[in-house]
């Protein structure tokens, strides 16, 4: 471009941000300074967002630090950054602290955030304080109870697991279905996660059935740690885990593409560890580079690794 104002490059930092390229964000923000410009909000959303998905704690810090020298007040998404960048790296209690004495009343979108973590952490008891914080702000939203009731069957805790479905029940809420698209030829083709809805489902559902054979060769075991049904055994839980949206939707492509295409996903939730793990093996056994957008970032598998580094 001839000419670089502000806008080009923040949008270019949160492009690098979404994508998983936290460093590469970093060096055009510290480029952007030494070229005299000034940033402003939306500039240090993009730099927090980098560092919050590339797990660069302390530079994230640093940066929410150094708005007040530009005279910038952290709105609620800058909040929502240091919150995501202080629960993904483990700092689960600090993130609570923060959230707690922000200046301004915060969202039930912040603790949502903190509850992820938890999840992933594996920390119900902290996860239990966030989950009661959000139902003061939002009881309708159906993550938040599969979230908490999933943390709670992951650490053994069937009574209290079972009490949160029971409170979703008799409040109505539903949780949302795992759906996952791609366009070929034009056309969009939605899947839904074990269902039979796409006129092409059961051509989907054989193939996912043969690529996992394949995978199988190199090293592929069902991860069933995140299915959380006590009357499944392990074998039912595999069959739940492979007719995920995103792996009928990957199949569906490799089917219907000449061979070295790339295949675009788009998710409408977090994707989840196990299609993770498989889209990185697909990528490197049917030699497929797989661009996956889920609920919160760009993935992208090529040669069996992901842009996110796993971090996500």
């Amino acid at each position: 471009m001839e000419s670089r104002d502000k806008q080009a490059w923040s949008v270019m930092m949160v492009a690098y941000a979404n994508h998983g390229y936290g460093r590469e964000a970093i060096s055009m923000f510290e480029e952007m300074k030494k070229q005299g410009i000034k940033p402003d909000d939306v500039t240090f959303l993009g730099v927090l967002y980098a560092c919050s998905h590339s797990g660069m704690v302390s530079e994230g810090l640093q940066y929410f630090d150094s708005m007040r020298e530009y005279g910038i007040v952290p709105g609620i998404k800058h909040y929502g950054c240091v919150t995501d960048l202080l629960a993904r790296s483990g700092q689960l209690e600090r993130a609570y602290k923060f959230i707690d004495e922000l200046p301004i009343k915060p969202t039930a979108i912040l603790w949502r955030t903190l509850l992820s973590a938890c999840a992933g952490h594996g920390d119900v008891d902290m996860g239990k304080r966030v989950f009661e914080r959000i139902l003061e702000l939002d009881d309708s939203h159906g993550g938040d109870y599969v979230i908490f009731s999933n943390l709670c069957a992951n650490t053994g805790r069937w009574e209290e697991m079972n009490m949160v479905r029971k409170l979703m029940s008799e409040k109505g809420v539903v949780k949302v279905p795992g759906c996952s698209s791609i366009e070929i030829d034009n056309m969009v083709h939605e899947f839904f996660a074990g269902d039979g809805r796409h006129p092409h489902s059961q051509e989907a559902r054989r193939m996912v059935d043969e690529v996992i054979e394949q995978l199988k060769l190199v090293g592929y075991v069902p991860n069933t740690s995140h299915v959380f049904h006590v009357e499944m055994g392990e074998e039912e839980k595999a069959t739940s885990l492979r007719y995920h949206s995103e792996k009928l939707a990957i199949s569906f492509g490799l089917l219907n593409t000449a061979p070295g295409t790339t295949l675009r996903i788009v998710k409408n939730l977090r994707v989840c560890p196990d299609c993770h793990s498989m889209a990185k093996l697909v990528s490197m056994v049917f030699n497929r580079r797989i661009i996956l957008r889920d609920l919160n970032r760009f993935h992208h598998f090529e040669d069996g690794v992901c842009s996110c580094g796993d971090y996500w």
